[in-house]
């Protein structure tokens, strides 16, 4: 399963506020400043505050600020060219890059709407000074620290909207807010509109872990940015096949599995029984997906003796499951390690590697599972 971030931000939001809701979510801000040196940027620090803030039921939430403290004046009129200077000028990875110059490119892009001008003779305002930069490459470098692989993000909150924030924001969901002052600024707009998918998963999320973002305002209550990081359980749908045979000679069965397999069959089980008359069945079923149905179907006419076949749609739900290649005392063995809400739960040899183990070394094969389980501390 994916590991999937969500930003809700229906209260509004800023690049410090999404930077600090990713440290609240332990995100290591120790790492992070040491990604941050790769940014060809000096005489800056930044650091975080915990800071608690009022619901409006009277409770108290406690989140974390995000702050850049800047130990030298910076010009607040920086041209949108220089910053993409500063941003390939960087040691970064290619592909991070291109995620922070995106959102540079949402910002210049609107910004040049709203003046008449052409995005490469903007000069940003706000946006560019250096906080804003750290801000943006901040959350980007966050969301890779954690090993977020998709990013979703509930409706923007909004009020008292800038010119700029219109134009970012448009084709996306807001929702509008009784408030004097704006409360979703540009960066972090142009962040969230770089990023995030805005559609609705809300059946499907499993939520394992949760950081709060705090705003420099104490309204509109409580002026947090929650992220929630978790999982989508992954489901399909696939086909249930299935036949009763009883005259056909067992021996033929393992040929049928093989074939079976070879034609993309994602389970194959046989169930012995009595049927009508009296006669030992086996009734065989077949687990597909669906766009194989005709050429298994095929295969179980020419390869049985079954005159006829039932068939029916389920979905199921599968936990990820990644194989890696481990040393063990026996050599080297592959396993299948499978994962729920991104810790592991269970953890499997592969049969054909502990078979090939048994044979070359003469070793019983329930000895080698032994062996490995033990080493595995299962």
């Amino acid at each position: 399963m994916s590991k999937i971030g969500f930003f809700d931000v229906l209260n509004g939001c800023a690049g410090d506020m999404l930077a600090g809701s990713l440290i609240d979510a332990e995100l290591d801000i120790k790492t992070l400043e040491k990604q941050l040196k790769k940014l060809p940027i000096e005489n800056y620090k930044i650091k975080t505050e915990k800071v608690k803030r009022k619901t409006s039921f009277g409770h108290l939430i406690e989140g974390t600020k995000f702050i850049v403290e800047s130990n030298e004046k910076w010009d607040d009129r920086i041209p949108y060219e220089k910053i993409l200077n500063i941003i390939e000028k960087s040691s970064f990875s290619l592909k991070t890059k291109e995620k922070i110059i995106k959102i540079f490119e949402i910002l210049a892009e609107s910004e040049a709407s709203v003046h008449k001008e052409k995005k490469e003779k903007i000069h940003f305002h706000q946006v560019g000074q250096i906080d804003a930069i750290v801000e943006i490459v901040s959350v980007i470098i966050g969301l890779e620290l954690l090993e977020i692989e998709e990013v979703f993000s509930s409706p923007v909150g909004v009020s008292n909207l800038a010119p700029a924030t219109i134009n970012i924001l448009k084709d996306v969901p807001l929702v509008f807010k009784d408030c004097h002052f704006e409360i979703t600024t540009p960066t972090g707009a142009s962040i969230l509109k770089g990023i995030a998918n805005f559609s609705s998963f809300y059946s499907d999320f499993y939520l394992y872990k949760v950081g709060y973002g705090a705003g420099t305002r104490e309204e509109p209550l409580p002026n947090m940015v929650k992220f929630l990081i978790g999982t989508f359980k992954k489901e399909e749908e696939i086909i249930i096949l299935e036949t009763n045979i009883d005259d056909m000679n067992p021996i033929l069965f393992s040929n049928l599995f093989e074939k079976l397999f070879k034609a993309g069959a994602l389970d194959v089980s046989l169930f012995q029984g009595i049927g009508k008359k009296g006669r030992p069945v086996f009734k065989l079923e077949i687990i597909l997906p669906d766009f194989k149905l005709k050429e298994i179907s095929d295969i179980l006419f020419k390869e049985s003796t079954t005159i006829g076949l039932r068939f029916r749609k389920e979905r199921r739900i599968l936990l990820e499951r990644d194989i890696k290649e481990i040393d063990t005392s026996l050599g080297k063995i592959k396993v299948k390690i499978s994962h729920i809400n991104g810790k592991k739960i269970n953890i499997s040899p592969e049969y054909e590697d502990c078979k090939k183990i048994s044979e070359e070394k003469g070793i019983p094969l329930k000895r080698v599972y032994e062996i490995i389980y033990k080493e595995l501390r299962i």
